[in-house]
């Protein structure tokens, strides 16, 4: 049991602090991922992600797709939680905005992007997706625009 929780908090770390790292992660590879509809949601001290037939909760990374075949959304699961990155596209297939989840809130930095895949910009949530910090916004050719601090 203790190998398996060393295991767990060492995988989370490491997972957490690889995409925290990266400036841009397009999304993990599809042969990785189960789509959100192939998971269901038990409610037991909290909802839980688990694979249909399961007895343990998931971890990995779930999408959804929009009608057109192209992704949605992807977010990471960490024992059936929302713990990691998540990502979000528009119809067309580009990058809308990718941040982090912790214990299913979305906390921690968050990029939005242009269409072309440009930084639109730049900070950090808490509290569930208030702005905190500073924030600083872009032009499509990567120049600072403006700068933004949020106070809590």
């Amino acid at each position: 049991m203790k190998t398996k929780i060393s295991f767990l908090a060492a995988f989370l770390f490491f997972t957490l602090t690889a995409f925290a790292q990266k400036k841009e992660i397009s999304h993990p590879d599809p042969s990785e991922m189960y789509s959100m509809t192939e998971s269901v949601i038990k409610y037991h001290n909290g909802a839980k992600y688990y694979l249909r037939g399961a007895e343990k909760p998931y971890t990995g990374f779930l999408y959804a797709r929009y009608d057109n075949g192209e992704l949605e959304a992807v977010s990471q699961v960490v024992n059936g939680v929302g713990n990691g990155i998540w990502i979000n596209y528009a119809p067309d297939g580009s990058k809308e905005c990718q941040g982090t989840y912790v214990d299913d809130r979305v906390e921690g930095p968050v990029t939005f992007f242009y269409e072309d895949g440009s930084v639109k910009s730049k900070g950090q949530y808490r509290d569930w997706k208030k702005p905190i910090g500073k924030w600083t916004y872009y032009d499509r050719a990567g120049n600072v625009v403006s700068t933004r601090v949020f106070t809590p």
